[in-house]
């Protein structure tokens, strides 16, 4: 006989949302982000890839991107084709052992399931969105999703990789991050045209370098804020030495200032 201890599960939030969405109507302030929670995104359709920190995906139907808490992502729109997904987000901080299991059993931020698991990957993420199922099928679909990703974590083909020369300039980047970093700096230590350079980013992430630039210091700023750091001493760890200016290019981006930001994260602590 086999004895088997089951943990039990602290009640956690849950969210799934259908989107059917284009490049021209995507949310631009969602471009580059992170989460403090997990997130699976479900592709169903469209012409695009997605990038989780320095690699960018291609992908089909049933392919399923997986986020972990900090980790940098974005969808990048490869035409004007309609795109539909899922996306899901939860947290699991109050239960040690499902946070553990998502850490460890996927690594991975890119899964692509069997052909045979695929449909029935769509039809639970279509099941548990239209909110019909009891409390015991909930649970049941949760898991069943993971235990498909799980299923399938080894089936993914080899990522598309960023192009050689689009890479060394993001690895700049995050080399300086911490420092004043202007287009010309690039432009000047890689030895790249400013047309090239535009174009890189275009045709690779579907941005400008500024942009980029931008968002990927606030993203750290807002990260060093929600670890403790005060509004000032995340400015200058990013490289804005200029705090009224580094408060304003926040509140652009954010929606709100650093402060409001810092101070709204506390609250949900």
């Amino acid at each position: 006989m086999t004895k088997l201890k089951i943990p039990s599960l602290n009640e956690f939030e849950f969210q799934i949302k259908y989107t059917e969405t284009d490049q021209r109507n995507h949310v631009n302030e969602i471009w580059l982000h992170t989460h403090s929670e997990f997130e699976l995104y479900v592709n169903l359709s469209g012409d695009v890839s997605f990038l989780v920190e320095n690699s960018l995906y291609e992908l089909t139907r049933g392919d399923v991107i997986v986020a972990r808490p900090g980790e940098y992502h974005h969808c990048v729109y490869r035409s004007g084709a309609p795109h539909k997904l899922f996306w899901i987000l939860f947290d699991c901080q109050k239960n040690k052992e499902v946070l553990d299991f998502l850490k460890e059993g996927f690594r991975e931020n890119y899964i692509s399931p069997k052909d045979n698991l695929r449909e029935e990957l769509i039809e639970l993420c279509y099941a548990l969105y239209n909110g019909a199922l009891t409390d015991e099928e909930k649970i049941y679909a949760f898991f069943r999703v993971f235990a498909i990703l799980k299923q399938s974590k080894n089936n993914a083909n080899e990522k598309s990789a960023l192009p050689e020369d689009l890479c060394k300039i993001i690895e700049y980047i995050d080399c300086h991050i911490n420092e004043e970093i202007i287009v010309a700096d690039i432009v000047k230590a890689l030895y790249i045209s400013h047309r090239t350079l535009e174009r890189r980013f275009k045709e690779g992430l579907n941005t400008t370098p500024l942009q980029y630039i931008r968002k990927k210091k606030l993203m750290l700023a807002a990260k060093l804020m929600i670890e403790g750091e005060s509004v000032l001493s995340a400015g200058l760890n990013v490289g804005y030495n200029d705090n009224s200016y580094f408060i304003e290019l926040f509140k652009r981006y954010y929606g709100v200032t650093p402060y409001q930001y810092k101070k709204n994260y506390n609250k949900t602590k």
